[in-house]
């Protein structure tokens, strides 16, 4: 097998911490920092930070010793010399801080409390018991979490996406224990309960508190991973869910390593991003194929993904300028995705042309369907005979986004990308080296993808420069 992918000359993946700049991922230096640059958001977590340890202990018995002096005022500086958390301290949720908070942060910290509150990645307090040998896991982003966490031997039941990937994913051992969860969209609620699963990563919140509902003695997680924030990833759902998972399923050290490899890959790449004038930046169309508009001539609408969406993010990271920012004003900075007519691209003398175009694609749905029309790709496609096939259908026609621009610059992207849960940082490596090489010539992103294939999945029989199909276009 070959993946298709732009030619990139070998180079060396340094991923280091780094000052982010000006195209709105304004962080601080990740390197020293806390993972979260807001409290982690399980309760014991008394200092604010983003960990759950000993001085958050130790200070709830000091805050518990203050308190019973019963004087108000020395309460209260205690609180706001300390960065107390109040919310935070109560640990068992019992509306009370007291000795058995103190107990319930010091078993967190060991890994061996019976029980966690948390708010979860759609805001909601939450319980679970973490006596936990049985997971179900919604498509990609759940079940790659899972796999990063080390849990496979617990993974019993995915939906139909992953489930085709199962291969890919799970030894031949672990595969004769999962089960199809089919359409989690809508779901089957009998056959899951027969299930008798311990936990359910949800992907989406669409349905969630159904699930939560109809899926008896079954915990219904919504860890917020659907939507990264690499703009402010040390205080996103995206970031508190990995740490959380981390504490569900009593994998703390992994999940705040992969935290960290993420945001000092984010890092990286938004430091170079910063380097580029802005009259230097490429101007990029994000969009996704099967978009009629790319398959008919007749069509006069295309979708732009904009800031919020990882896909608009991996164009900032690759120091893109998306096109849909002089498009939709405010609109972008608050929108996944809107829909123009292909006019609207081009309203005046002063609009700029598209440099590049680069089109989402996804075979296998959240609701279980198989898409036609959208070719193999990602970590099962053999060849890039199907994908081959739909770059040149989608630049065969005579398109007005494509008059002014050379059809190479048009690339098919996997949905791996947008679906997993590595933050848009994988396909910002991929873009940056694409439309902007001489400035990211250190970033290899065949190597930060094998990296988070072979380390983090724990799949070390893949190399994505022979496996695969994740980005095509013809090879120059």
């Amino acid at each position: 097998m070959r993946t298709k992918i732009i030619a990139i000359a070998a180079a060396t993946i340094i991923i280091v911490a780094g000052a982010v700049g000006a195209f709105m991922l304004m962080q601080k230096d990740v390197k020293g920092e806390p993972l979260a640059s807001v409290s982690l958001e399980i309760y014991g977590n008394a200092n604010g930070d983003s960990k759950i340890d000993e001085t958050d202990a130790a200070l709830v018995e000091r805050y518990i010793s203050a308190s019973s002096t019963g004087n108000q005022t020395e309460i209260e500086k205690f609180v706001e010399d300390n960065g107390f958390n109040l919310k935070f301290a109560d640990a068992n949720k019992d509306g009370t801080i007291d000795k058995s908070d103190v107990a319930q942060i010091r078993a967190l910290a060991r890994g061996d409390a019976k029980k966690l509150w948390f708010v979860d990645g759609a805001g909601f307090d939450r319980s679970i018991g973490l006596d936990i040998s049985r997971i179900g896991a919604e498509y990609y982003a759940n079940t790659e979490l899972c796999l990063i966490l080390e849990l496979a031997d617990k993974v019993v039941a995915v939906d139909n996406a992953p489930y085709i990937y199962r291969e890919f994913y799970f030894t031949e051992e672990q595969q004769k224990r999962i089960v199809n969860l089919h359409n989690m969209y809508e779901p089957d609620y009998t056959y899951v309960n027969e299930l008798e699963l311990d936990v359910l990563l949800t992907f989406y919140t669409s349905g969630y508190d159904v699930k939560q509902t109809k899926l008896i003695g079954t915990d219904v997680i919504y860890l917020g991973l659907y939507n990264p924030d690499m703009s402010n990833a040390e205080g996103s759902n995206f970031i508190q869910g990995i740490l959380k998972a981390g504490y569900i399923f009593g994998a703390v050290e992994r999940a705040e390593a992969y935290a960290a490899w993420i945001l000092e890959t984010r890092d990286k790449l938004a430091d170079i991003a910063d380097t580029i004038p802005e009259r230097d930046r490429p101007t990029v169309l994000m969009s996704n194929y099967p978009n009629t508009y790319f398959i008919d001539p007749d069509t006069k609408t295309v979708k732009v993904y904009c800031f919020t969406d990882p896909l608009g993010q991996a164009c900032l990271l690759g120091g893109g300028k998306n096109v849909g920012e002089a498009l939709y004003g405010d609109r972008y900075n608050t929108s996944l995705s809107q829909t123009s007519q292909v006019d609207a691209l081009f309203n005046d003398g002063d609009s700029d042309d598209i440099d590049y175009i680069f089109l989402h694609m996804v075979k296998y749905t959240y609701g279980g369907t198989i898409v036609s029309g959208v070719p193999d790709h990602g970590y099962l496609a053999k060849d890039d005979a199907e994908i081959s096939a739909a770059w040149r259908n989608a630049v065969s026609n005579d398109h007005t986004l494509l008059k002014d621009m050379d059809p190479n610059h048009l690339h098919l992207i996997a949905g791996d990308f947008r679906n997993g849960p590595s933050g848009a940082v994988l396909l910002g490596a991929y873009i940056g080296k694409m439309i902007n090489p001489d400035h990211y010539a250190d970033i290899d992103p065949i190597a930060i993808h094998n990296y988070y294939i072979n380390h983090w999945l724990g799949i070390t029989d893949f190399d994505v420069s022979a496996d695969g199909v994740f980005m095509y276009h013809p090879i120059e």
